[in-house]
């Protein structure tokens, strides 16, 4: 490896041994010289210790750094964050994927634009397991050729359907490291976009659009392990204010934004939850959230009074279309 690699892929793993074999598979046979390959596991309790070392067998270039107890998902992908050594990091998520033939795109563009503060990598979805890049979803706006722009509502355009998602972005490590106490962000459930958006608060930033398509966002069709009203409603609002205030990111912008995702989240959580039987949305919080919102009232409240037979007939349906097995349950139990 060359002395400071371009960008260090800093992997945060708890648990992860039911995908993260399918993760690095596809992401090692891609990594050269230019890029360190950094595995923090916060203490896992399953197989994943022992995948770790399997690998590290075949590809000694593997870092892994293991914690003594669990110190938290912040703290975890905080000392990721700080024991990269590449000019740039990316944090990906040990049930996402980086696409086949994407990195040399990646870093292609990363040594064009060394003065890069904060990019988007072009995303696509997947439902359950990951088959190839052509079973996919594409949503949000597509990204045809890859550009560099200081205009962060042109940014906004390509990256705001994946705005929060943590594998979607790397930042420029100088730029993190010039971040005071980013401690402060533990429990807003958005560190890295946080961070993110302070990377970025230079009005002249220069802020990168790549195309790939780059990563592989999982969608496991299972339960979140969290009330989305408090994390997609509360939380995801106070972090859009935040860039607003504090990066200049365009108010109107993110505003549509938010509104249109709280309603599509909202309801596929309240759906699920009552098909399961296991409420964890604050129903009248999310209303709170929402009720100002003309929109919300076609496209969220209708949904949230489908009686639970009905949301378990729905629900059921479509996992048995996207080929999903076993009960629906809370993915990832703490």
């Amino acid at each position: 490896m060359i002395a400071k690699p371009i960008l260090t892929i800093a992997v945060p793993t708890y648990n992860g041994a039911k995908t993260i074999r399918h993760m690095l598979d596809l992401l090692l046979p891609q990594a050269d010289d230019r890029v360190e390959v950094l595995i923090s596991d916060n203490c896992s309790m399953d197989e994943t210790p022992k995948i770790l070392r399997e690998y590290q067998m075949h590809w000694p270039f593997i870092r892994v750094i293991r914690n003594e107890k669990n110190i938290g998902p912040d703290a975890n992908f905080l000392s990721a964050l700080r024991l990269s050594k590449g000019h740039f990091v990316l944090l990906l998520s040990d049930d996402d994927i980086l696409i086949e033939d994407a990195l040399n795109g990646i870093l292609d563009f990363l040594e064009q634009n060394p003065d890069l503060t904060l990019a988007y990598l072009y995303t696509i979805g997947f439902h359950n397991e990951y088959r190839g890049k052509e079973h996919c979803i594409t949503p949000g706006r597509k990204v045809k050729e890859s550009f560099q722009t200081t205009d962060k509502k042109r940014f906004m355009e390509y990256a705001q359907f994946y705005w929060g998602f943590m594998s979607s972005f790397l930042c420029s490590k100088k730029e993190f490291d010039k971040i005071e106490k980013p401690e402060r962000f533990f429990g807003t459930y958005w560190l890295q976009t946080y961070i993110c958006i302070l990377c970025s608060k230079n009005p002249l930033a220069k802020l990168g659009v790549i195309a790939g398509p780059c990563i592989g966002a999982g969608s496991y069709l299972n339960l979140a392990n969290f009330d989305t009203s408090l994390i997609d409603g509360v939380y995801y609002r106070r972090m859009l204010d935040f860039a607003v205030q504090e990066a200049g990111y365009d108010a109107a912008q993110l505003n549509r934004w938010y509104i249109k995702r709280i309603c599509i989240l909202g309801k596929r959580a309240v759906m699920k939850e009552k098909a399961a039987g296991t409420p964890k949305t604050n129903v009248r919080r999310l209303v709170q959230c929402t009720i100002r919102y003309p929109y919300a009232w076609l496209f969220l409240y209708p949904f949230l009074l489908i009686p639970a037979p009905l949301c378990k007939w729905v629900v059921q349906s479509y996992r048995k279309y996207r080929k999903t097995s076993g009960e629906l349950r809370i993915n990832r139990p703490e």
